[in-house]
């Protein structure tokens, strides 16, 4: 007899503590996961219950044996006190005890002869004391309010100082002392103020404050000694979960919509974003700096409080000032009168910073210098030509040590220090203009006029200014918002306010000595890519070459997304369908991140790390592109022309001109981003997942990957003890639904392996899956996306591959509609085609699930079961065979076989599979029933059915053969059910991924895993028993 046993898990972490100053444990579902902070990885797991979620860990952190702590744990009506050993983080499991109620805390108090005991508060407002060896009840005490309690908090090392504070339905906090033994305790306190459930309680570390969450997403601290709320924070999306006070001004708070926030002095000091939904806890370590964070989507991240900068008013801003006209008297250079030498009032045009300067223009043509060490003034240069009333400046990307000026005549002027180059580039105004350092003393000069012609130069300092090359523009109306020199001058990228980005190959083209623009090569482009940001600017760009000559582009843009690409030297046989090749370079794009709800203005690398400069709701905020953190967040003018970020070996300095004055602040950058202990897959429902056995490493692993309602696509990697991501990608743009693969036909190792995935929308695309020979790592390149068939909304709800041939691969997809379509892939040529079509009204009701089988005499034949109860069989052997011509438009699919009243609703699961010359269909609905269906194939026709009306307690969303007529099933009444041939129970186990949606067998050599998906990931092995 064979057993279901949990194996890989990863859940929505509900609780978190630290157990030491480098222990940290969660709960992950049943099971405690420990992990030390220092080294950054997993240490210790120990499942501590059956199929019941940890929701509570307390440790007795003063024990007497430094070596070893005893952790209260606690989840639904049971707990348990567990031993854990701090050297290796080996867990001694305890005996589980069982209470009448659901538990809502527990505390560690001692009684008068200082032996330690345990407090656990219960749902219906009372207080169980236990003997925490022998799990027995001490005493209870009864809260004389009689309530529900959504949240409780226990406060006193005695029995004789217990003090519970009880969040209750009713909106209320509740104060009452719990040492009175066996009677109805009064109610010493009541709060009220609350407009909402209070999910969340905590007291202050000197028991006088209480910290209360609530539905009405505010955060309130409770004085005991005033009986009110001496703060209230308001500042969350969403419900409030949890709060947790970290030193003696600051609260962190975790909340439904994903975020931690710090709160000191009543205003929010910096806001976390930890996932898209939901963080359930927060932990405080006692050093009073760090916090740890449990999220919904099964992260652990863990940061220090107060480790970046957040600027909330101008005054913490240095101001710079123009010199007054009296101030100006004693400079003989600077030709001004204070009388009235002009009317108009002088205001700064244009300015570039330095770490310890600012270089100012004036819209009366002065260039002017700042330095902030002495706050002095000093002048470069007075009256300059044609910068009176007009001036572009742009400084050096990196440290801004050099700066751009462009003139109304064209010329454009470089300044360094108090020295001045000047170059005729244009005939017309310079309208835009950037420089970038190539190496030292030498920089890449990009100009634009207002004409749009767009010139490239390189000034090597103190010997030449050239020009490289005049710069194509593929439209006349192009407009340049961004561009980028690599270091070694061989490519050139140019964002546009139109959204698109386009690369340039300087290649062999020779730089000419002198500068007439006029004579130098005209720049062609190698390849674009058009709208990389919809039909947003194109604000940022960058670009590297490695040490092998590989070339990275990164582009930012004003809809708040990163993209990535690489830039191949050749056209290969994987080159992205989106990408425009014009040249011998094709660009593609392997990663896109949203971060920010603003905008992107400016990409920086300090050290290896990407930065995007921000700007959203009149702030400034730096993000670590790759982290997704705020590293600083600052006061700005809005998203104002001038503004300008630099770096320095100290840190970064932000300057912005406000109401005339110029605002600098100099920001050190520090380490604050989040140490992530464990990644999170997904804080919403997982639709679909698919096994599949890949080469990683010189191993041959199973690897998972899922997809759901956010759209992304992971791949996820279960050994080691632990659950690993090795990739995340979205180019869906709405829920995915499901996933296949594509059977490989080499049995070399190294052939590429192709997944499908379909959804909302109609989306069906096809990807390349490519391991790394050196490491564990995988990538997923979009290969194809089929075209729309109609302009009505509709959902893919199930796809399954049908046959391959060489490159042709077909597949058959089940539509919301009540369509269903057989479509052939090319993948050679990357390209969907419609084969056939069968008319709505066979089916006449959404088509929830499909599956293919080819039949022992060579056909092919698709199931398909819909919302009505109904299986449909189609025989597709024709078109596979090429016997009919599926270029002709409206090709029908025809139906050989229905098979009504299999399910009393929606077929919403189907699996199929040879059995001689009979097809065996297995089924699972939403009337909770599984059937086996025995079709015989020649003719098709029902040979028998095998029904099992009360498999499960809620509606089936996942069954699978196992081998030897076994099937597996999955419902959303959170069962794993093993059934024989005969629909008879074999075993059944609980899952703790909450609305389990998706079912996967996989097996490589004789290892079979169970995969089940929904709110979490869980696999399950099945091993024998006696």
């Amino acid at each position: 007899m064979t057993r279901l046993v949990p194996q890989y898990r990863r859940l929505p972490a509900t609780t978190i503590a630290f157990l030491s100053d480098n222990l940290l444990a969660t709960a992950n579902g049943s099971t405690i996961d420990i992990y030390d902070v220092r080294l950054k990885t997993l240490v210790g797991s120990c499942n501590v219950f059956d199929s019941v979620r940890v929701h509570g860990i307390v440790a007795r952190l003063d024990n007497a044996d430094s070596r070893c702590i005893e952790v209260l744990v606690f989840g639904s009506k049971q707990w348990t006190v567990i031993r854990i050993h701090l050297d290796n983080a080996r867990v001694e499991p305890g005996t589980v005890f069982h209470v009448d109620d659901w538990i809502k805390t527990g505390h560690w108090v001692q009684d008068d002869k200082q032996a330690w005991k345990v407090a656990l508060a219960l749902a219906h407002n009372q207080v169980h004391v236990m003997d925490s060896t022998h799990g027995n009840c001490i005493y209870n005490v009864q809260c004389a309010e009689r309530c529900i309690l959504y949240a409780a908090a226990l406060y006193g090392d005695t029995l004789q100082t217990l003090v519970v504070a009880a969040g209750t339905v009713f909106n209320k906090v509740l104060v009452w002392d719990a040492w009175t033994k066996d009677t109805e305790a009064q109610v010493r306190v009541q709060l009220s103020g609350h407009e909402g459930v209070v999910f969340g309680v905590r007291f202050g570390k000197n028991g006088r404050r209480i910290m209360s969450t609530s539905d009405d997403r505010s955060v309130r601290v409770w004085n005991l000694d005033e009986k009110s709320a001496e703060t209230v924070f308001y500042g969350h999306g969403a419900r409030v979960w949890s709060c947790v006070e970290v030193d003696g001004d600051r609260l962190v708070s975790a909340a439904e919509d994903g975020t931690c926030r710090v709160w000191r002095n009543g205003e929010t000091e910096d806001v976390w974003r930890l996932c898209t939904k939901n963080v359930w806890a927060v932990a405080a370590h006692r050093d009073g700096r760090m916090v740890a964070a449990a999220c919904g989507d099964g992260a652990v991240c863990v940061w220090t409080v107060g480790g970046r900068q957040r600027i909330e008013r101008m005054d913490e801003l240095d101001t710079i000032a123009l010199p007054s006209p009296e101030q100006a008297l004693n400079w003989p250079d600077r030709d001004i009168d204070p009388g009235s030498d002009s009317k108009e009032r002088e205001f700064i045009r244009g300015f570039a910073l330095t770490w310890d300067s600012a270089l100012v223009v004036t819209n009366h043509g002065h260039i002017l210098r700042h330095s902030t060490l002495n706050n002095s003034w000093d002048v470069v240069a007075a009256k300059y030509g044609a910068l009176s009333g007009y001036a572009m400046v742009a400084a050096e990307s990196k440290a801004g040590n050099v700066a751009a000026i462009g003139m109304r005549d064209g010329t454009v002027l470089l300044v360094c220090g108090n020295s001045i180059r000047s170059a005729q580039l244009h005939t017309c105004s310079v309208q835009w203009l950037t420089v970038t350092q190539r190496s030292d003393n030498v920089y890449d000069v990009i100009t634009v006029d207002n004409s749009g012609d767009i010139v490239w130069s390189l000034v090597t300092w103190d010997a030449s200014w050239q020009a490289v090359a005049r710069i194509e523009r593929p439209t006349a109306g192009m407009r340049v918002a961004s561009a980028a020199v690599s270091h070694d001058g061989q490519w050139l990228v140019i964002g546009t306010v139109t959204g698109s980005v386009y690369v340039y190959k300087h290649g062999d083209v020779k730089t000419i000595n002198g500068l007439d623009a006029e004579t130098a090569t005209l720049l062609q482009v190698a390849c674009k890519w058009p709208q990389a940001h919809g039909r947003h600017t194109v604000s940022a760009v960058s670009v590297d070459v490695d040490v092998v000559g590989n070339v990275r582009i990164v582009s930012g843009g004003r809809d708040g997304w990163v993209r990535t690409f690489n830039v191949l030297d050749s056209v290969p046989a994987d080159a992205a369908p989106d990408a425009v090749c014009v040249g011998d370079v094709v660009l593609h794009c392997t990663s896109r991140v949203k971060v920010t709800r603003g905008w992107i203005e400016q990409l920086l690398c300090v050290d290896g790390q990407l930065l995007a400069v921000t700007f959203f709701r009149k702030r400034l905020e730096l993000v670590d592109v790759e982290a997704a953190h705020i590293v600083v967040s600052t006061v700005c003018a809005g998203g104002a022309k001038l503004w300008q970020v630099v770096v320095g070996s100290a840190g970064v300095r932000i300057g912005f001109v406000k109401s005339g004055l110029l605002r600098t602040v100099c920001v050190p950058l520090s380490q604050s981003a989040p140490i992530v202990l464990a990644t999170g897959i997904s804080a919403t429902d997982i639709r679909a997942v698919c096994a599949i056995d890949v080469q990683i490493g010189g191993r041959q692993l199973c690897v998972a990957l899922l997809g759901g309602e956010d759209g992304h696509i992971r791949i996820i990697k279960c050994s080691d003890m632990q659950l690993d991501v090795l990739a995340n990608v979205r180019r869906h743009r709405s829920v995915i639904r499901c996933i296949q693969s594509i059977p490989s036909i080499s049995l070399d190792s190294d052939a590429s392996r192709f997944v499908l995935s379909a959804g909302a929308g109609s989306e069906l695309r096809c990807w390349r899956l490519n391991a790394s020979s050196g490491d564990d790592s995988l990538a997923l390149v979009d290969w194809a996306l089929a075209p729309m068939l109609d302009d009505r909304d509709i959902r893919i709800m199930d796809i399954a591959v049908v046959h391959r041939e060489l490159s042709n691969v077909w597949i058959v997809a089940a539509y919301s509609d009540a369509s269903v379509v057989l479509w052939r892939l090319d993948i050679d040529h990357q390209t969907f085609s419609c084969a056939a079509r069968a008319a709505s009204d066979i089916h006449a009701h959404c088509v929830l699930s499909a599956a293919s089988v080819k039949t022992n005499d060579g056909r092919y034949l698709v199931l398909t079961g819909a919302s009505d109860g109904q299986i449909i069989v189609w025989d597709v052997s024709v078109f596979i065979a090429g016997t009919v011509d599926v270029a002709k438009p409206n090709v029908a699919l025809q139906a050989v076989l229905k098979v009504p009243h299999v399910h009393q609703s929606g077929v919403n699961t189907l699996c199929a599979h040879v059995d001689g010359v009979d097809i065996v269909v297995a089924s699972g609905g939403d009337d909770c029933s599984i059937s086996l269906t025995r079709i015989g194939s020649t003719p098709p026709s029902v040979q028998s059915v095998t029904r099992n009306e009360l498999a499960h307690a809620s509606a089936i969303q996942g069954v699978a053969f196992l081998g030897g007529g076994s099937i597996c099933s999955v419902s959303t009444d959170q069962r794993v059910a093993v059934w024989n041939q005969h629909l008879e129970l074999q075993d059944m186990a609980i899952t703790l991924v909450s609305d389990p949606s998706a079912l996967e067998v996989s097996t490589i050599g004789d290892d079979l895993q169970i995969m089940v998906a929904g709110i979490g990931f869980e696999t399950f092995t099945m091993s024998s028993s006696c």
